[in-house]
């Protein structure tokens, strides 16, 4: 799956959930924001999902990389609500499950099948 069809399907469902929402996508970066005062000009994040699109298939540093990045956003965020989503036919997917799953993690697995279907694997464990 390919960077832009993985962000676009993301984008896409976050929509779904949150139509009153911006929504941008940046990087590897898909980040939901509500706004605070509908008079004035003040956001604040919402949710925020980290894509391992490309980096999946290769080493597992590279995908530990990608849950360091999400943690450090959860955190710096106040512990909103953290993914990392991947495709569902990721090498690495059971070492995610496993690790997302048993430690009690600020943040959560969201996976994408071939066919563009989203869905969370496992739930963030937010304070």
């Amino acid at each position: 799956m390919f960077k832009n069809e993985f962000s676009e399907i993301l984008s896409k469902w976050l929509t779904s959930m949150f139509p009153t929402s911006i929504i941008r996508s940046e990087d590897k970066r898909i980040e939901v924001y509500e706004v605070e005062d509908s008079y004035s000009i003040g956001y604040k994040m919402a949710y925020c999902i980290v894509s391992c699109s490309v980096e999946c298939g290769e080493e597992l540093s590279e995908c530990y990389k990608n849950v360091g990045q999400c943690l450090i956003c959860c955190v710096e965020n106040g512990f909103i609500p953290t993914y990392i989503a991947v495709p569902e036919r990721c090498p690495r997917m059971k070492r995610l499950e496993r690790t997302l799953g048993a430690i009690n993690l600020p943040m959560g697995l969201i996976t994408i099948s071939q066919n563009g279907e989203v869905k969370v694997t496992v739930k963030p464990h937010v304070p």
